[in-house]
């Protein structure tokens, strides 16, 4: 697994765009919620340059993720990275639907998702 310097500044960038796709929000958008201009998103993504720290925790709480996710440092039980973010269109559709499966207890969660996989299989 490499974790170099380069190899998380790309995927901090890509997560960030990923992440605002996933909300449906412009670069735009965060980038004032933040306060510095859309362009150092473009540029951070060509240049491979990971945001002073205090910027990229600024990102990551704009986005409400954890730092640690947009920089693909975040691990599962298994030690494999993170499941990667699904298509930003079915996300949007069923926005919704996640908000309202978030704000549920874990145990309704969890019940839920055991029936949707037995209900696949």
């Amino acid at each position: 697994m490499d974790f170099s310097y380069q190899n998380r500044s790309m995927n901090f960038w890509n997560n960030v765009v990923s992440e605002l796709e996933y909300q449906g929000k412009t670069r735009k958008e965060l980038a004032a919620q933040v306060g510095f201009d859309a362009s150092n998103i473009g540029k951070g993504e060509k240049n491979g340059n990971i945001p002073a720290a205090d910027t990229a925790l600024k990102i990551a709480r704009a986005l409400g993720v954890s730092l640690e996710s947009l920089l693909d440092m975040e691990k599962t039980k298994n030690g494999s990275s993170t499941l990667p973010r699904l298509d930003a269109h079915l996300c949007k559709k069923y926005y919704s639907v996640i908000q309202k499966l978030d704000a549920m207890p874990d145990n309704t969660k969890n019940l839920l998702c055991r029936l949707i996989l037995e209900w696949k299989e």
